[in-house]
C-alpha cells in the first residue's frame, strides 16, 4: 500500500493548493464584466467555478467512492477528502519523482506555503492578503508547465516485468485455467447414465495424434484392415481444458490425414509390383512417395515444440489439405488403362486446379512436370536431342516403342507378289491427349528424317551421338510461367547457333567429305568442332579442378519436394504478372524446341534428297516413261506394240525370226494369237526404254529405279477375260513399266504413289492404241468404194480420238505437271538461300503430298476418280467402238484384196455408227452437265489453278454442238 499513500498524499496537496490558488483569483476577476472579452470566441466565463450538478450530488458521490471524494466531513467547498487529510504531505525536496500524481511545479510552491501554516482555516484563509507578488498573464493559466521544468527519465519496460507483477483472484473463467473450465464441463454434465469423458495428459494425446496424422499407429489409434481406416481404442477420451466436441473435430482431421497417408502409401508401394507397371505409373508413384516423405518430415520438424492440441491442429490443417486433394487426384489417375490416359487425366487435373490454393496449383504443375518426364525423353530421343537410352527404336528391334509403331508395309512387286518391309508408322492412340494432331505429325516426321540420317548418311553431324552432347540441346519440359518460356526461347536460340557452328565446321553441306578429313593421322589427336586444342585444354583442367572440390549436399529429390518443404506452411509469393492459360501450355512449353528440330532436319532431309540422291531425276523419269510425256517413247512404243509394217514376233513354224531391228506385236494387224508370250514382249520392247529415256548413263545400262517392262500378275478374272481379246480395249492391260523405289527416296515415292502413276500409265496405253488405229482412218487409207457410213464413221471417230488424246496429254498432264515442276524449282531455289525462312516448311512428307496431289489432279483430269467411274465407263464403250470399226476397216481391205465383198459388213458398220453416234451424244451431254458444275474442294485441293478442265474437252470434242443438234 505504500504506493496508495504516495498516491493520496500528492493528491491531498494538488488540491489543497488549488485551493488557495482559486481564492485570490475569483476576487480579482469578480467585477469583471465578460461584454470586454468579446473578442476571444473561445472564451468560458467563470471557467474556475464548481458546478452545479457537483454542488448538489457531492454528498452521493462521497457514499459511492470515499477515495477520490469532492467534500471533507460534509463541507462542499473543501477539495480535500476526509480520508486522505491523516496522510502526511511529503516535503517539496522529497517528492518522488516516478510518482504518476505529482503537482505541476506553478503549484509546488503554493503547497509549500499552504505546509507553514497547517492550522489555518477557511475564514483565516480568506483574510489572508494577497500575494506579494504579482501574477504575469502567463502565469495566470496555473494548468500550464513552465519550460525551464526537466523531463522525467525514459523507463525501459518489458512484458515480462509486467508478468512478474502479483495477479489478484481472476475476474473471467478463461482466465481461471484448464482446471476451472473442467469443473464447469463436469457440473453442467447432469447426465448420469453417460460417464463422462477421461482426461488425458495434454503431451500424451499430441504425441499420438501426430503419429496419427503421420498414417502411423499408435496407442490411442490403430489401423483397421477391415474398415480401411483408422480407430479409435477409447472414444471418451480428452484433455484439460477442451470439450469433447472440439476434441472429436481434432481427432477427425487427424484420422482424414492418417487415412490419407496410409492409403497413398499403399499405392506407391503397389505400384511397383503391379503387373501393369509402366514408367508412367512408377514416375507417378514415385512422386507419390516423395509427397508423403516430404510432408511428413515437414510436420515432424514442425510439431517438436508444440504445447497444445490447438497448435497441432494448425500444424496437421495444411497436411491434410494437401494429402487429401493428392488423394482423390491418385483415384482420378488410377483408373487410366494408359500411360497417355494418365497424363491425359493429369493435364486435366492441372487444368481443374488452374483456380484453386496456389500451392495446389504448384504443386499438381510438378507432378505433371515429373510424371510427364518418361514422355518427353522418348520424345527427345526420337528427335535427336537427347542420347538414346537402352535399345533404341529400328526397324529391326521389335514392334516400337510408345507412340512410333514399327511394322511390315505390304504392297506388291513387279510379279504381283506381296511383299512387305518393316517400317516406322504413327500410333495415334498412344498420343496424350494435350497433343494437338499437327503436333503429333511433326514429332513423328521428325524422328522419321534423323533415322533416314542414320540410316544413308551415318557420317552426317546430326547422325552421331556424340554431336548431341556437344550441342546441349534445352530439355523438354512443361513450363507454366511466362518469364520461364521465354527463358526457354533463349535456349533454343543458344542451341541453334551451336548446331550452325556444328554443321560449318562440318562442311558448307552439312556432311562431311573424304577431303575434308586430316590426311595426316598423327596431326589432331584430339579434336572437337569449332574449339581449339587450347581451348579443350582449359576445359579438362577446369573440369579437373572442379572434380577436386569436396561433395555439396545434395538438393531436394525434385522441385515438388523443394516446393513442399519451403511453402507448405508460409504463403506463395504473390506474382502480378499473368501465367499462360493451362490449354496453350503445350503449344508453349514443347513447340519452341520441336518446331527447330523439325525444321532443321526436314531441311537437311529434303536437301539431300534433292542433291545425293537425285529426286528431280526420278520424278522426270516417271514423268517420261509413266504418264509419255517423252515423244520418242510414245513413238517407239507405239511403233513396237501396233506397227502392222514392223517383223513379227510371233513364233511360226519352219520360218525364223527375222533379224531387222523393228520388230513389234503388230497389234494394228489381223492377229490371230493373243496374248503374245514373254519372249515376244522381250523381243517387241527390247531397248525401247533405254534408248528413248537415254539409260546408258546408269551403271550397266540401267535405267533409275530399275525401270523396265514387266507382266501385271494381279488381274481379276474379268480383266485376264479382257486381255484375251484381241481386238477390245483391255488387250494390252498385263503390260506394266515396273520401277523400284531406291530406299533413300521412299519416304516421297511411295507404293500408293507408284500405284496412281501405274493407273494413269495403264489408260495412256490404250488411248495410244486408240488413236493408232483412228490414224489408219484416212481418206487414202480406206478403200476408194467406200460407204458413205464408213467416211463418216471414220472421219468422227478419228477426230474424237484425237480430241480425247489431245485433252489427255496437253491438259490433264502437260499442264499439271508443268505447275508441279514450277514448284520443285521454288523449293529447290528455298533450300539453297539459307537466308529464305520458308525452306522451315520444306519436308519429305511435304514433297510426298505435292506429288500425290499432282497426280489426284492428273487423274480428275483424266477422269480416272472413284466419282468418274461412270463417265470413264462411256468413255470406254466409245473407244471400244472405235477400235471394233478398225477391225471392220482391216477386214474389208483384206476382203477387197481377195476381190470379196460382203453386204454384212456394211450393216455392221452402220450398226456400229448408230451406237457410236449415240454414245458420244451421251457422254458429250454429261460433260456438259460437269461443265455446269463448280470445281470440288478434292479438286481444289489439286493446285491453285484448278480450273474446270472438262470445259477444254467439251470444246474439243463438240465445238460446234453438233451432237447436240441431233437431240
Amino acid at each position: 500500500m505504500a504506493g496508495l499513500h504516495d498516491v493520496n498524499t500528492d493528491t491531498s496537496s494538488f488540491f489543497s493548493d488549488a485551493r488557495l490558488k482559486i481564492t485570490p483569483l475569483k476576487e480579482k476577476y469578480a467585477d469583471r464584466d465578460d461584454k470586454d472579452d468579446l473578442s476571444n470566441l473561445f472564451a468560458i466565463p467563470d471557467f474556475w467555478r464548481p458546478s452545479n450538478w457537483l454542488a448538489k450530488s457531492i454528498e452521493e458521490i462521497n457514499k459511492q467512492n470515499p477515495l477520490f471524494s469532492w467534500g471533507a466531513e460534509g463541507t462542499q467547498d473543501g477539495l480535500i477528502s476526509s480520508q486522505l487529510q491523516g496522510h502526511p504531505t511529503p516535503e517539496l525536496g522529497q517528492e518522488n519523482d516516478d510518482a504518476f500524481f505529482k503537482l505541476p511545479p506553478i503549484l509546488r510552491d503554493l503547497a509549500a506555503q499552504h505546509a507553514k501554516a497547517p492550522g489555518t482555516d477557511t475564514a483565516q484563509e480568506e483574510d489572508q492578503p494577497e500575494l506579494d507578488h504579482e501574477l504575469s498573464r502567463e502565469e495566470e493559466d496555473f494548468w500550464l508547465l513552465p519550460d525551464d521544468v526537466a523531463s522525467a527519465k525514459p523507463q525501459y519496460k518489458t512484458w515480462e516485468a509486467f508478468e512478474k507483477t502479483k495477479e489478484g483472484p481472476p475476474s473471467f473463467i478463461t482466465e481461471a485455467g484448464p482446471a476451472a473450465f473442467d469443473s464447469i464441463i463436469a457440473a453442467s454434465n447432469n447426465d448420469t447414465e453417460n460417464k463422462p469423458p477421461d482426461i488425458l495428459d495434454n503431451s500424451i494425446y499430441s504425441a499420438c495424434l501426430l503419429t496419427l496424422s503421420l498414417g502411423r499407429s499408435s496407442l490411442l489409434f490403430t489401423w483397421d484392415s477391415t474398415q480401411n481406416s483408422f480407430t479409435k481404442t477409447a472414444p471418451l477420451l480428452r484433455t484439460s481444458g477442451i470439450t469433447l466436441d472440439l476434441i472429436k473435430a481434432i481427432d477427425n482431421l487427424c484420422l482424414d490425414c492418417g487415412n490419407c497417408t496410409r492409403h497413398l502409401q499403399y499405392y506407391s508401394e503397389t505400384a511397383y509390383s503391379s503387373p501393369s507397371s509402366s514408367p508412367t505409373r512408377i514416375a507417378f508413384a514415385g512422386v507419390i512417395g516423395r509427397l508423403i516423405t516430404t510432408v511428413g518430415t515437414e510436420l515432424s520438424t514442425r510439431s517438436r515444440n508444440v504445447r497444445s492440441i490447438l497448435q497441432l491442429q494448425s500444424l496437421v490443417q495444411p497436411v491434410q489439405t494437401v494429402l487429401s486433394y493428392f488423394k482423390n487426384l491418385v483415384q482420378k489417375v488410377a483408373t487410366a488403362k494408359t500411360d497417355e490416359a494418365m497424363l491425359s487425366a493429369l493435364f486435366q487435373a492441372v487444368q481443374a486446379a488452374e483456380y484453386k490454393d496456389d500451392l495446389l496449383r504448384a504443386a499438381t504443375n510438378e507432378v505433371l512436370r515429373i510424371v510427364s518426364r518418361p514422355w518427353t525423353d522418348f520424345v527427345e530421343e526420337w528427335i535427336g536431342t537427347k542420347v538414346e537410352e537402352g535399345i533404341p527404336v529400328s526397324k529391326t528391334g521389335g514392334s516400337g516403342k510408345g507412340f512410333v509403331k514399327v511394322a511390315d508395309k505390304i504392297w506388291i512387286d513387279d510379279q504381283g507378289c506381296d511383299l512387305d518391309e518393316p517400317e516406322y508408322f504413327l500410333d495415334e492412340s498412344k498420343m496424350p491427349g494435350f497433343v494437338p494432331g499437327d503436333m503429333a505429325e511433326s514429332i513423328f516426321e521428325t524422328g522419321r528424317n534423323l533415322r533416314f540420317l542414320r540410316e544413308h548418311h551415318p557420317e552426317h553431324p546430326l547422325a552421331r551421338v556424340d554431336v548431341v552432347e556437344l550441342t546441349k540441346p534445352p530439355r523438354l519440359k512443361w513450363e507454366f510461367e511466362w518469364e520461364a518460356i521465354a527463358r526457354l526461347e533463349g535456349r533454343v536460340e543458344e542451341y541453334r547457333g551451336a548446331v550452325e557452328r556444328v554443321l560449318l565446321a562440318a562442311g558448307v553441306g552439312g556432311e562431311q567429305t573424304g577431303n575434308s578429313k586430316t590426311e595426316e593421322s598423327g596431326a589432331v589427336e584430339f579434336a572437337v568442332f569449332w574449339k581449339s586444342e587450347a581451348e579443350v585444354a582449359t576445359n579438362i583442367l577446369k573440369s579437373m579442378k572442379q572434380m577436386d572440390q569436396p561433395l555439396r549436399e545434395p538438393p531436394p529429390a525434385d522441385d515438388l519436394a523443394q516446393l513442399l518443404k519451403s511453402h507448405l506452411y508460409s504463403p506463395l509469393s504473390h506474382k502480378t504478372a499473368l501465367s499462360p492459360h493451362t490449354s496453350l501450355l503445350p503449344l508453349l512449353s514443347f513447340s519452341p524446341l520441336l518446331t527447330y528440330q523439325s525444321a532443321l532436319l526436314s531441311h537437311l532431309t529434303t536437301t539431300l534428297l534433292f542433291t545425293s540422291h537425285s529426286l528431280r531425276s526420278h520424278l522426270s523419269l516417271l514423268n517420261q516413261s509413266f504418264l509419255l510425256s517423252n515423244g520418242l517413247l510414245v513413238a517407239r512404243l507405239s511403233s513396237a506394240l501396233f506397227d502392222p509394217d514392223s517383223s513379227t514376233t510371233e513364233r511360226q513354224k519352219g520360218v525364223a525370226l527375222g533379224g531387222s531391228s523393228s520388230m513389234g506385236l503388230r497389234l494394228g494387224s489381223n492377229r490371230r494369237t493373243w496374248p503374245p508370250a514373254s519372249s515376244e514382249l522381250r523381243l517387241a520392247l527390247m531397248g525401247v526404254l533405254s534408248d528413248s529415256l537415254g539409260g546408258g548413263g546408269e551403271k550397266g545400262g540401267r535405267l533409275p529405279g530399275d525401270l523396265s517392262f514387266s507382266i501385271r500378275h494381279d488381274l481379276t478374272p474379268e480383266e485376264i477375260d479382257k486381255c484375251m481379246n484381241v481386238d477390245g480395249l483391255g488387250a494390252l492391260d498385263f503390260l506394266r513399266l515396273a520401277y523400284t523405289t531406291p530406299p533413300p527416296l521412299r519416304a516421297v515415292i511411295t507404293p500408293q504413289v507408284l500405284a496412281k502413276y501405274d493407273r494413269i500409265s495403264r489408260l495412256l496405253i490404250r488411248v495410244l492404241r486408240v488413236l493408232h488405229a483412228a490414224s489408219s482412218f484416212s481418206t487414202s487409207g480406206l478403200p476408194p468404194d467406200s460407204e458413205d457410213v464408213t467416211l463418216r464413221f471414220a472421219w468422227e471417230a478419228r477426230g474424237f480420238a484425237f480430241a480425247v488424246a489431245n485433252y489427255f496429254f496437253d491438259i490433264g498432264i502437260a499442264k499439271v505437271w508443268r505447275r508441279f515442276e514450277t514448284w520443285l524449282d521454288t523449293i529447290e531455289a528455298t533450300l539453297a538461300d539459307p537466308a529464305d525462312s520458308a525452306r522451315a516448311g520444306i519436308s519429305p512428307e511435304i514433297l510426298r503430298q505435292k506429288q500425290e496431289a499432282t497426280l489426284d489432279s492428273i487423274m480428275s483430269c483424266l477422269l480416272l476418280r472413284k466419282r468418274q467411274q461412270p463417265v470413264m465407263a462411256l468413255l470406254e464403250e466409245v473407244l471400244s467402238l472405235i477400235l471394233s470399226f478398225a477391225r471392220l476397216v482391216r477386214i474389208k481391205a483384206a476382203d477387197a484384196h481377195l476381190g470379196l465383198h460382203g453386204q454384212q459388213h456394211y450393216d455392221e458398220e452402220r450398226d456400229l455408227y448408230k451406237r457410236f453416234h449415240r454414245k458420244v451424244e451421251v457422254f458429250v451431254t454429261v460433260l456438259r452437265g460437269l461443265s455446269e458444275k463448280t470445281p470440288t474442294a478434292e479438286g481444289r485441293r489439286g493446285g491453285k489453278d484448278q480450273e474446270n478442265t472438262i470445259e477444254m474437252l467439251l470444246t474439243r470434242l463438240d465445238l460446234e454442238g453438233w451432237y447436240a443438234k441431233k437431240r
